[in-house]
């Protein structure tokens, strides 16, 4: 459908669960990131996905959705906003695909960042692995050098270590492939 872009919602109140049926029901394309777990019940291990961000949901829609959805929930929303504006924050759809490729592919390993205190300098991009060429930051988490995606202003995802010989530099200026 021609006009769509991918927006950020955050909820309150429980209200994710009630956002997913409204946006199933309007054929809405609606993401999560989700980390698998396993869990051991009465001897079985079973196998899980659960919300590493759970009242962080990412819609791809038109505007006049998001605020059909802010009314349905009484205000129960809160739409991302373009930084010092009241415009809905549109994530570009080769940002939204590398966040949602890296989500999928280190589910286990996932891992919420508080992507303030990332640093624009720090860019890298990956050059070897199931990771090639995906870009983003090295953040050093529990003792670890890890790789973060991050939709700016948004939210950032740390997976697993990746070798120093699979990341290469990109200074500040350079423009993302």
């Amino acid at each position: 459908m021609e006009g769509l872009q991918w927006y950020a919602i955050r909820t309150f109140h429980n209200k994710a669960t009630v956002v997913r049926a409204i946006a199933q029901q309007e054929h809405v394309e609606c993401y999560t990131p989700q980390r698998e777990v396993e869990e051991v019940v009465d001897g079985e291990v079973r196998h899980q996905r659960i919300d590493i961000m759970p009242s962080l949901l990412f819609l791809r829609t038109t505007p006049p959705f998001i605020e059909r959805l802010r009314m349905a929930t009484n205000d129960n929303i809160l739409p991302y906003s373009e930084p010092g504006t009241s415009r809905l924050y549109a994530i570009a759809d080769a940002e939204m695909e590398r966040f949602r490729f890296v989500a999928r592919t280190a589910a286990r390993t996932l891992e919420c960042v508080d992507n303030t205190t990332l640093s624009t300098n720090d860019r890298v991009r990956i050059t070897g692995g199931i990771f090639r060429g995906m870009e983003g930051y090295i953040k050093r988490l529990h003792g670890t050098k890890r790789f973060v995606v991050s939709i700016e202003g948004v939210a950032a995802i740390a997976t697993t270590y990746i070798p120093r010989e699979y990341i290469q530099r990109i200074t500040h200026n350079q423009p993302s492939t």
